[in-house]
């Protein structure tokens, strides 16, 4: 609400500084019930602002109204949903799983290499001497044309 509060009182301030600029303005309103001669632009900027200030301090009161409304429906459903889950965790039985600790950390898996997928795709692995070598059928050179 403090920055509402902020930013309205700014635009508020322009709107006169502009009515102050040009005072020596002088207007004629004509509306329904009559006609005001020799108002100045001050008068009117003044004016302005004035109803824009309240229109936007109004709009504001009912955003945080709002907002606040929302909040405690949310805090209501968030107390109702944990008053559930306390009910359903003590219908459980403490016993019935008991959670094992573990002692040692489980060993480090090695990764698999699946064959399959790389014979798919054109991949050969030749593992006939001691060191490995990959060779890649699918970059053998084209046949021009002759």
């Amino acid at each position: 609400m403090r920055n509402a509060v902020i930013v309205l009182l700014a635009v508020g301030g322009l709107v006169l500084l502009l009515g102050a600029l040009s005072h020596s303005l002088i207007l004629d309103i004509d509306y329904v019930a009559g006609t005001v001669r020799g108002v100045s632009a001050f008068w009117i900027a003044l004016v302005v602002a004035v109803v824009f200030v309240i229109a936007g301090l109004a709009a504001a009161a009912l955003a945080r109204g709002g907002a606040v409304a929302e909040q405690h429906k949310l805090e209501a459903e968030l107390q109702t949903t944990y008053e559930r889950l306390r009910a359903a965790e003590a219908q459980i039985p403490a016993a019935a799983a008991p959670i094992p600790e573990v002692s040692e950390p489980a060993p480090e898996q090695l990764p698999v290499i699946d064959e399959s997928t790389d014979q798919a795709r054109g991949v050969t692995i030749d593992s006939t001497d001691q060191t490995s070598s990959v060779t890649d059928e699918s970059t053998e050179p084209t046949p021009t044309d002759a």
